[in-house]
């Protein structure tokens, strides 16, 4: 990320934060840039930090990660390098409350065109901010649908947020 400062152009620097999660047993490394989150991935070991002091968005995801209710769509996240469509689709997904869920479908419907469920998991699995952008929250309509952490995660997320899965018996809650 470039930015002006006295009609100069500045480098800000990335900075990088992992911690590791017990309740999905992996590491998760965040990327910010400018105080904007870029990137949110899984790895099985650490990565060396640069954080320049505890960063809230990094403390919320702790949190969030331990089972406590944080609306981590309150970060800004960047989602520049992407489609107008997947941006839309994006920025829908955010609204979704922690316990709730929508479908493919649903989410299409809300976008204009119900019928690009399949254009708007595209969208998903294109999520560079998963938990920020809370895209396990988009289910399919007879199961979870797809991740690209994998549905163990998926399943897991979600109970964490108190929502169980068709499998087990429970039915999802959804958003209307």
């Amino acid at each position: 990320m470039v930015s002006a400062i006295n009609g100069e152009h500045a480098e800000t620097m990335k900075e990088t934060a992992s911690l590791y999660s017990e309740f999905l047993a992996q590491f998760v490394f965040v990327v910010l840039e400018g105080g904007v989150i870029q990137q949110v991935e899984l790895g099985p070991c650490s990565r060396p930090d640069n954080l320049q002091g505890a960063k809230p968005a990094v403390k919320a995801l702790e949190k969030y990660l331990r089972g406590g209710n944080v609306d981590l769509s309150v970060f800004p996240v960047d989602l520049d390098n992407h489609s107008v469509f997947e941006r839309a689709t994006l920025q829908y997904a955010r609204q979704i409350p922690r316990g709730s869920v929508v479908t493919y479908s649903e989410l299409a419907a809300m976008l204009g065109n119900p019928r690009a469920a399949r254009a708007v998991g595209n969208a998903l699995h294109r999520n560079p901010v998963p938990l920020f952008v809370p895209c396990h929250r988009v289910v399919g309509v007879s199961g979870l649908g797809g991740f690209a952490w994998g549905l163990e995660i998926k399943q897991k997320l979600l109970q964490l947020e108190g929502v169980h899965s068709r499998v087990t018996g429970t039915a999802y809650k959804t958003l209307r």
